[in-house]
């Protein structure tokens, strides 16, 4: 009995102080906003995105997005490959929820993070998805 005590004891000795030297991840969300970047509002994000054109690169690629004023969300790939539309709406809770057609009725809500004039957009697991290089007023597609 006393051999169990001391076991678990040691136990939970060690476990509080190894904790520190635990590497928790963090998602790349935290990390920007660690940094000292800021989480768009609602009113911001409607003011970058509703009538313009964006332009924004995920991994090697680049895409045009349109956000039409009645939520109509159009998009294109540079070079082919990929067009779509869809919906969009923007939330009370400072995020832009999508859906396009080939999602098949799924709902994305995605979080718009500003950090040195860069404005990037992330998942809801914090993974960034797309990084903004260009925004021009009206349809461009």
């Amino acid at each position: 009995m006393i051999c169990k005590s001391i076991s678990v004891t040691a136990l939970a000795a060690l476990m509080v102080l190894a904790a520190p030297h635990f590497a928790f991840a963090e998602s790349a969300r935290q990390t920007a906003l660690n940094a000292g970047a800021t989480q768009l509002t609602s009113e911001e994000i409607e003011a970058l995105i509703v009538g313009n054109t964006v332009k924004a690169k995920s991994g090697g690629k680049v895409f045009h997005f349109h956000y039409s004023a009645d939520n109509v969300l159009s998009g294109k790939m540079d070079g082919g490959g990929w067009s779509g539309s869809g919906y969009y709406g923007i939330t009370d809770n400072d995020q832009v929820c999508l859906s396009m057609a080939k999602d098949k009725g799924r709902l994305r809500c995605l979080t718009l993070i500003k950090h040195q004039g860069e404005v990037k957009k992330y998942n809801v697991d914090g993974k960034m998805t797309f990084e903004f290089i260009g925004i021009q007023s009206g349809n461009r597609l």
